[in-house]
């Protein structure tokens, strides 16, 4: 089973599609505007299976695992740590996203939105309702700074161990073979590494410049580079 961080090398910027027109805030708004969509989207990933058919280019969450299909087949990756993939009502503008995301940032979505998760795995939900941290941004900013000041000294050319992520000149970049390959991000959306809000750590991934400007001003933490 390949791992999620390989997932961009097969599906290049896949993961991360979005129908988006972005917006400069955050918006309850958007989430109840999205949940249904998005609630339908998980109700049709849970009538799927890795045999069912599909279209190269479709993607799908199935059994909590990202699917992309190509050759006709679906493939499936599955997400770091405890993290599952759905359909989440986007935030920040129209439309849904199909990715990996944390259990916490899940529920918290379709909790807003005032829509059940009927087809979701209760397995996949965590037992209490966490709320989002600005302890948890304030703390993890200043990591999720220095990797952002490493990535701005890397180029396409620069070494790298296999399975190896980075940002470089605003795009994803995954390491295999020895070299990074990069991914552009969709939209105006770019790659960065973010502080989580729901828990310790960071996550480099592409993300909207509103939610990123979000995440370092609520750390207190500048983006120099």
């Amino acid at each position: 089973m390949r791992s999620f961080s390989f997932l961009a090398v097969v599906l290049s910027s896949a993961l991360f599609t979005t129908a988006a027109s972005l917006y400069s805030k955050r918006s309850t708004a958007y989430l109840q505007q999205n949940g249904p969509a998005a609630k339908a989207l998980n109700d049709k990933y849970a009538t799927l299976t890795a045999s069912s058919s599909c279209n190269d280019g479709d993607i799908a969450c199935i059994n909590g695992q990202f699917a992309s299909c190509w050759g006709g087949s679906y493939h499936l990756y599955s997400c770091p740590g405890n993290w599952t993939c759905a359909a989440i009502p986007n935030e920040w503008s129209s439309g849904t996203t199909t990715t990996c995301d944390s259990p916490d940032d899940i529920e918290y979505r379709f909790s807003v939105a005032g829509v059940s998760e009927t087809k979701r795995s209760v397995s996949d939900r965590p037992k209490v309702l966490k709320s989002r941290s600005t302890a948890y941004l304030q703390q993890n900013g200043p990591t999720a700074k220095a990797l952002n000041d490493k990535y701005a000294t890397l180029t396409a050319s620069s070494s790298c161990n296999d399975g190896d992520i980075a940002c470089i000149s605003g795009q994803f970049a995954s390491c295999w073979d020895g070299s990074y390959h990069l991914y552009s991000c969709p939209g105006n959306w770019t790659c960065a590494a973010i502080p989580n809000e729901w828990s310790t750590g960071t996550t480099t991934t592409c993300d909207s410049p509103d939610d990123i400007s979000r995440r370092f001003s609520t750390a207190g933490v500048s983006e120099t580079k």
